[in-house]
């Protein structure tokens, strides 16, 4: 009996002393109150739904947004006049198509063309200079070619390649190249003794294969004379692979009015 008199004593007790325990937290500060387990105050408190709003179609800027600026009074004596401005936003990378760019920190109202900036008084762009193309070199073509001893060339050639410097040898008689010749040519008759010491002679001039690979032209009297093709040959026999027959000869030059000489020199 007396231990379930000290039981119930026990439990009195203890739910005497949770609720002295409620009754102080409830009146403690909110540092230091205690949360109880399963308490949420806001729990039931749901907030007001937003309107949902869409985002702008794809392409299409988002509005401007309108600012208000006080702007100077028209007349002295009367109030400022209030301006709706916008202020657009561009997108990165927007390029203008058309109308000036306001400068920086002016104000543009609503519909107003912005103001143009222009040069100073007597600036003028500069010129663009057209670029001349790089012209190619004109004897680019007469290349070397080792399989065949020479190639036949007009009047026109032979000037061209005249005027370039390129050598040119007489292969006439000596007595005939005496009484006229293209001037600076060599004499290297065909039909004289001397003829292989002057080929060798001007292989010693021209030993390195580069400088063997270089233009020459060959001439005599034209139409059926062959001296300047045997000559050809022979150069061809000791490595000159780019040889070129004037096949119309000296009298076709002298009908051109090219330069000319008499006497043993060139």
């Amino acid at each position: 009996m007396m231990l379930k008199n000290s039981f119930v004593q026990g439990v009195l007790l203890i739910a005497v002393a949770l609720v002295l325990a409620l009754v102080s937290n409830g009146f403690a500060s909110r540092t230091r109150r205690v949360v109880l387990v399963g308490y949420y105050p806001d729990a039931l408190v749901v907030p007001p739904r937003q309107p949902d709003t869409p985002p702008p179609p794809v392409g299409v800027a988002a509005p401007a947004p309108v600012t208000t600026t006080v702007a100077q009074s028209p007349a002295p004596g009367q109030p400022p006049m209030a301006v709706e401005t916008s202020t657009i936003a561009r997108p990165a990378g927007a390029t203008t198509t058309g109308g000036a760019t306001p400068a920086p920190g002016v104000v543009v109202p609503r519909g107003a063309s912005p103001p143009t900036t222009t040069s100073p008084a007597g600036a003028a762009a500069a010129p663009q200079v057209p670029v001349p193309a790089p012209q190619a070199d004109p004897i680019a073509r007469f290349t070397p070619h080792p399989d065949k001893a020479y190639v036949e060339i007009s009047g026109d050639d032979a000037a061209l390649l005249y005027s370039k410097g390129v050598l040119f040898l007489d292969a006439r008689r000596t007595s005939v190249f005496e009484e006229g010749h293209i001037a600076g040519a060599r004499s290297y008759s065909v039909w004289e003794a001397d003829v292989d010491d002057k080929v060798n002679q001007l292989y010693e001039e021209r030993s390195d294969p580069s400088e063997q690979n270089l233009p020459i032209v060959i001439y005599c009297s034209g139409g059926a004379c062959e001296d300047s093709h045997m000559l050809a040959q022979k150069l061809w026999n000791i490595q000159f692979n780019n040889v070129y027959v004037y096949k119309d000869g000296f009298p076709d030059w002298q009908k051109r009015n090219g330069a000319t000489r008499t006497g043993g020199q060139p």
